[in-house]
């Protein structure tokens, strides 16, 4: 029994530790900008108080979903299949968004 209990408190900590040392995909960069001569759908945001909002992961593209995993992640934004997606956040969507005047005029990161 004594043996039983050692074994499950190993496992539960291992568990632990493979969770907590899991990379995490919640980061995400909020922006505002506007569209000269287009429209926010353009680009993939939406009209705000701000002008156009949008939501974007590391490659410049929409945030679909709560955080920025290649595929599924846990409640926590952790152990994503496939890891994070990756790029260079506001240079990544100058580049997607490239040939459409865009100009970003207030950016906020989401941790």
């Amino acid at each position: 029994m004594k043996l039983i209990a050692i074994v499950l408190l190993i496992a539960c900590s291992l568990a632990y530790i493979s969770i907590a040392e899991a990379d995490c995909c919640r980061a995400s960069l909020t922006l505002s900008y506007n569209v000269i001569g287009g429209y926010c759908a353009d680009a993939g945001g939406h009209s705000g108080t701000k002008g156009c909002t949008i939501t974007v992961c590391a490659d410049g593209r929409p945030q679909v979903g709560t955080f920025c995993g290649r595929g599924s992640c846990n409640i926590f934004g952790c152990a994503c299949k496939g890891g994070c997606i990756t790029g260079k956040y506001l240079q990544s969507f100058y580049d997607v968004n490239r040939g459409r005047n865009i100009r970003v005029t207030d950016m906020s990161w989401n941790l």
